[in-house]
């Protein structure tokens, strides 16, 4: 056979010698194929070391201004000139509009005669009411004494009717026999002076003294006395009564709220028309976002303003009193002409300050403070703020809000749509930042330092659990380990348990890895 193939052709040669080496290749190809080492998966690895961590809550606020301004007109005032349009920028002290006022010069006369009148009815209200106290504290200071003279006569007569006295015969009348005469008459309710005359009678034998008839006409006399004491507690219980309906205090009550009322309602109006008097004028720089108000024209106001009283419902207070519903009425009637309707005739955004303003669900709003770092973007420029308002209270939303959404995508959201609204104040604002527009908020929560961090990339969930994969270098394989995580950034969590530092975890753990696998370190 070799013998032949030196026989072969040079290109013969050549062919048989690419067919070996192809047949070769395939062969090397195959059995590499079923017998190489299968290459493991590569990952990189980050070290479980100490550091800071600053949480972060992150959310979308829309600008407001730090103040608004509004500017009201009465109906039918006439406007004289408006020298800005919506959206113009004005500055401080500029002129924005002038009015011609004497229209509305009867209707404040008429607000003030109304004042003057409820202040009256109210003035003397009250002055009765005084002086009903008063007397009601001085009647009340006499019932306690004419009680006690009542209850005295009372007694006295009682026992009288039950003594009986028995005077001596003897012509002389010895010490003992008028002492026992003397305690007697005393026991039966006489005075000391009628004692005395009985007794100074008998001594000098002026005649026969009737002892039984001097008690008897003394105790006539102590019932006529009872008779004159018990009316004069009757006079004094009924005026007792009387002064204390007039102490009574709902009447002077309704004037005294109908008053504030009035009083309210005039110095209002006055300062209105004292404004509209002198023209509008810009307290400090703004921009105008809305205007209601026409050169040349009447001014009606198409969000009038209503703040009088019910009238109806004064006189269903004052229960029918004739005199209270007349008194009403007359307060009433002064003004009856004069309740004009008043309306937002201009409103300037003030650039003074803005504020970037949101609102969070419950769990969110236990992390924001007043005080809170926050930095504020823009259009492409960034600005510091810090937390200048957290709600103490919650109000009903229609919907979801921003960070209720986010909340929930974290797992940490209430099912409530109630919100609690917040306001970031934007330090240094610029063109950039514009009334209405939405911008991006992040607020610096809170701050721990020196403690046990991994990269948020290492960290994988699964069955309600945090995980990451812990490398052993000796035999380069992975431990799957439960971690258990506290506050997180942007970049890392803190971690609690789990972990010690030094160790080495896997960043971007796939799926496909599973605990025991052996890894190529990148």
């Amino acid at each position: 056979m070799f013998n032949k193939a030196k026989n072969w052709t040079k290109k013969k040669k050549v062919t048989v010698a690419v067919l070996v080496i192809a047949a070769a290749v395939l062969i090397g190809s195959v059995v590499y194929a079923n017998f190489k080492p299968e290459e493991l998966p590569s990952y990189a690895l980050t070290e479980v070391q100490k550091s800071d961590i600053q949480s972060t809550f992150d959310t979308q606020g829309v600008v407001e201004s730090g103040s608004t301004e509004t500017y009201s007109a009465a109906s039918g005032v006439k406007v004289l000139t408006v020298d800005v349009a919506v959206g113009d920028r004005v500055s401080e002290g500029q002129q924005l509009a002038t009015f011609d006022v004497s229209s509305l010069n009867d209707e404040l006369a008429a607000y003030k005669t109304a004042y003057t009148k409820a202040k009256s009815s109210y003035d003397k209200s009250a002055a009765g009411v005084a002086e009903a106290k008063r007397n009601l504290a001085d009647v009340q200071a006499q019932i306690p004494a004419v009680q006690r003279d009542i209850a005295k006569l009372e007694s006295e007569i009682a026992a009288a009717e039950n003594t009986q006295v028995t005077v001596p015969q003897a012509p002389q009348y010895s010490e003992e026999e008028l002492q026992a005469l003397m305690e007697q008459l005393r026991a039966g309710g006489m005075t000391e002076e009628q004692i005395r005359e009985i007794v100074a009678a008998l001594q000098a034998q002026a005649g026969q003294i009737d002892a039984q008839e001097a008690i008897a006409n003394s105790t006539a006399a102590k019932k006529a006395e009872l008779v004159q004491k018990q009316a004069q507690l009757s006079a004094l219980e009924t005026q007792k009564t009387v002064y204390e309906s007039q102490t009574d205090e709902t009447v002077t009550d309704l004037y005294k709220s109908v008053a504030d009322q009035k009083q309210k309602e005039y110095e209002s109006f006055k300062t209105l028309v004292d404004s509209l008097a002198k023209g509008w004028t810009a307290s400090a720089d703004g921009i105008v976002t809305e205007v209601n108000v026409t050169a040349g024209q009447a001014f009606t106001p198409s969000n009038a303003q209503s703040s009088g009283m019910d009238l109806s419902a004064l006189m269903n207070m004052a229960s029918g009193n004739s005199d209270v519903a007349a008194t009403l009425t007359d307060i009433f009637s002064a003004s009856a002409d004069a309740n004009t309707a008043v309306g937002t005739g201009m409103v300037i955004e003030h650039y003074g300050e803005f504020y970037a303003s949101f609102t969070v669900g419950k769990y969110d709003l236990m992390d924001l403070k007043v005080g809170q770092k926050a930095t504020i973007s823009s259009i492409g420029s960034m600005y510091d703020g810090e937390v200048s308002y957290v709600s103490a209270t919650a109000t009903a939303g229609s919907g979801l809000d921003i960070s209720t959404i986010t909340s929930s995508l974290t797992g940490g959201s209430s099912t409530s749509s109630n919100s609690a609204p917040i306001k970031v104040k934007i330090n240094n604002p610029d063109e950039k930042i514009v009334i209405g527009f939405d911008v991006d908020i992040s607020i610096d929560t809170e701050k721990l330092e020196n403690v046990m961090t991994i990269p948020v990339e290492a960290v994988s969930t699964g069955d309600g659990e945090n995980c990451v994969f812990v490398y052993n270098e000796k035999d380069k394989t992975v431990s799957k380990r439960v971690v258990s995580l506290g506050i997180g950034s942007d970049s890392a969590y803190e971690v609690l348990e789990g972990l010690q530092v030094g160790e080495q975890v896997v960043l971007n753990p796939k799926t496909s890895l599973l605990d025991g696998d052996k890894i190529q370190v990148k």
